[in-house]
């Protein structure tokens, strides 16, 4: 498997260190973040390769709610980074058991996930982002969860992220302020 860094500009290089010549051809290689990638990095990458906007419904709204926004110093000091994990859930007991894969982005504080959708976007947009473990549990036990080391492709990063923020996301005036 080929594997892509994203840069903190939006760029997409090539294991020599070069921009991808063909994006699309990109989604299925191996993700790694380069040092300090933010929200706002990956928002300049979809920027910069439009043909990723069809990925997901939820991304050309993002776009337009992220332009509203302040041009730096969106970050808030009730989370250290945002982390994308993978989950892998056994369900399906009583009746036919069955595997659901899927990408999310939380927020962490001290080592705890903390829901984004109790964040504003412009406190989250220059907020760190980094990828985390493959997270697997059997039949909805929340406490035995085992943990894995796990590569992340382009296409899970940008839709675990976009779906992150198009359905889960609440607008402004739902928001809870302490």
């Amino acid at each position: 498997m080929n594997t892509v860094s994203l840069a903190r500009n939006g760029v997409i290089l090539s294991e020599p260190g070069t921009e991808v010549a063909t994006p699309l051809a990109a989604l299925a290689g191996r993700v790694r973040l380069e040092d300090g990638y933010t929200l706002r990095s990956f928002i300049e990458m979809v920027r910069r390769y439009p043909e990723f906007q069809a990925i997901s419904v939820f991304i050309p709204p993002l776009l337009d709610e992220c332009g509203q926004c302040p041009g730096s110093g969106c970050v808030t000091e009730m989370l250290t980074h945002m982390e994308l994990v993978k989950r892998v859930e056994m369900i399906g007991f009583p009746g036919e058991p069955r595997f659901n894969i899927l990408c999310t982005l939380s927020g962490r504080f001290n080592g705890v996930e903390q829901e984004l959708r109790l964040f504003q976007l412009d406190s989250l947009l220059d907020m760190p982002v980094k990828l985390g473990l493959l997270k697997h549990s059997v039949f909805g036990d929340s406490v035995n969860i085992m943990e894995f080391e796990t590569d992340y492709t382009l296409f899970e990063f940008i839709e675990g992220v976009a779906w992150e923020f198009g359905f889960q996301r609440i607008p402004e005036h739902c928001s809870i302020r302490g």
